[in-house]
């Protein structure tokens, strides 16, 4: 009879269902919905259920104006998952004996200023080093033309923000910095070190670094406009060709393309561009030996940071442990693109997802990931609510994640109206209820003008979002998106503008409260 149930009857039924889909949504309808709701123009999805990449799709343009599309080989610049090769390229050194990891950093690099005397290659690869990231300098840019030389010039110049090891702190420099080091450790280019001991090693044929782009063999150098591909009919390498996804970021309400971004100004942190299938190869690869022969290697970058004061950081080498058992994350975010792996690595899971968009700052494609999660297995999404209610993981308590974002906010100019703990007014009255705290909070002037326009919003003003501990022992921070909620209140299309900037607001603060980072 389970064969005669509905498609929805098997959601997230398991290993080897066929009929994957969460409340009645297939996977092209969570992906589809997501870019229409984020004016994405192109992404690419890779599904892993190991050893097996069960899943590879491309949606919508790689390019506008010339027309390609998304497909199985098209390559995006990742963006910070570079910081997770990076920090494999370390531990390989260090399994040759050519590095340990309470070097200081200044055995590698003899033109660091002292300041950094007493930061060690441990620091950087976790993230504790508390230098500030060279992304923030006034003088920066992603598309300008660098040479190594500007690089390290502009990286001379970051503070120690904090003692090295007290604080974590995702921070470009320390990714950089690392580049640098598996350099001078190796003998040679950072290029070079990776390309043969995980490229090649993994057979990557789709995975280049920005330096290397231009050896893309293709026919988008035709001059035609948009792009007519003629020469596949007689060379069968060009049939499902390798060709680069254009980013855009939008100006004036409208997507125009990104100028591309520079080699030096990524370089180790952010510096790598590859399709979707390549990453979830190079996922699977590192579950075992191929990459870290030592097993105590990798448990070392696939664990939380322990802090000097004795307290964990649930982020190591650009990954973040949303509390999840055995699931790790990491996201990028460059001039263009947005990129997201997740890895639910328990025996029983053993699911990954790949996403990779060429659109700037879609903060949350994690939300998008743990939808396509709970497609194969409902234990692996978020919990269920309204469709203007957004949920993501939060690796710290409930009252210490509510802590964070009143933090942020405060940080970020905004105002806290109230703070509720709905457990405690629960036991005051002789009553159970898991943990569970709601904080209010917005701009005035911003909620004002929404107030203006349609005064019965005020019902649903000031934004609000809720921590909460699931019966697993799980905390879940939930949000009410602006938008949709707006919607429901007959907003019309002169507010979509002030609309997409509060939510884009919120989102940034939700992520940024379950971010690694020290508040």
């Amino acid at each position: 009879m389970a064969a005669f149930l509905p498609a929805a009857a098997h959601a997230g039924a398991g290993r080897g269902d066929y009929h994957v889909a969460k409340d009645g949504q297939s996977i092209d309808d969570l992906v589809i919905e997501f870019m229409d709701t984020n004016q994405i123009p192109g992404m690419s999805v890779a599904i892993v259920q190991a050893p097996y990449i069960t899943r590879v799709v491309g949606y919508g343009f790689a390019d506008q104006e010339k027309k390609t599309l998304v497909a199985s080989r098209t390559v995006f610049n990742v963006g910070q998952l570079t910081n997770a090769f990076t920090g494999v390229a370390i531990m390989q050194l260090k399994e040759e004996g050519k590095l340990n990891l309470d070097d200081p950093m200044t055995k590698y690099l003899p033109w660091a200023p002292q300041s950094w005397s007493k930061v060690t290659i441990r620091h950087c690869l976790t993230h504790t080093s508390g230098i500030a990231g060279y992304d923030k300098a006034a003088s920066f840019s992603y598309a300008g033309e660098h040479s190594k030389d500007q690089m390290i010039a502009l990286l001379k110049n970051e503070p120690v923000q904090f003692e090295p090891g007290t604080r974590f702190s995702n921070s470009t420099t320390d990714a950089y910095l690392l580049g640098l080091i598996v350099e001078a450790a190796s003998g040679q280019t950072y290029e070079t070190y990776v390309n043969r001991n995980q490229f090649e090693r993994i057979g990557l044929q789709h995975t280049f670094f920005l330096s290397t782009l231009k050896n893309m063999r293709n026919e988008l150098g035709n001059g035609t406009q948009p792009a007519a591909h003629k020469r596949f009919l007689h060379e069968s390498a060009l049939i499902n060709p390798t060709e680069p996804a254009t980013g855009y970021d939008e100006k004036n309400n409208s997507l125009v393309a990104t100028p591309g971004n520079d080699w030096n100004a990524t370089f180790a942190s952010s510096g790598i561009a590859a399709s979707a299938e390549d990453i979830s190869l190079w996922d699977i690869a590192l579950a075992g030996d191929i990459l870290l022969k030592d097993a105590e290697d990798r448990s070392f970058l696939y664990r939380p940071v322990t802090l000097k004061n004795g307290t964990q950081a649930p982020g190591n080498s650009g990954w973040l442990f949303p509390g999840h058992k055995g699931l790790m994350e990491i996201k990028g975010n460059v001039p263009g693109y947005s990129a997201f792996l997740s890895r639910f690595t328990a025996a029983n899971e053993l699911l990954c997802v790949t996403l990779l968009a060429n659109r700037s700052d879609v903060v949350d494609l994690d939300v998008l990931a743990r939808k396509i999660a709970a497609a194969y297995d409902r234990q692996l999404g978020t919990p269920d609510s309204a469709h203007w209610v957004g949920s993501v993981q939060s690796p710290y308590s409930v009252s210490e994640t509510i802590d964070r974002a009143a933090a942020l906010v405060k940080a970020n100019g905004g105002k806290v109206f109230a703070r509720i703990d709905h457990s405690a007014e629960a036991g005051a009255v002789h009553q159970d209820l898991r943990p569970t705290q709601v904080l209010m909070f917005g701009n005035p002037a911003v909620g004002t003008t929404l107030m203006q326009s349609r005064s019965s919003i005020a019902l649903d003003l000031p934004l609000r979002i809720m921590a909460t501990q699931d019966e697993s022992g799980q905390v879940w921070l939930s949000f009410t998106d602006p938008q949709p909620l707006a919607a429901a209140y007959g907003f019309g299309q002169t507010d979509e503008a002030l609309l997409q900037r509060m939510s884009l607001a919120l989102r940034r603060l939700v992520q940024a409260t379950i971010s690694a980072n020290s508040v």
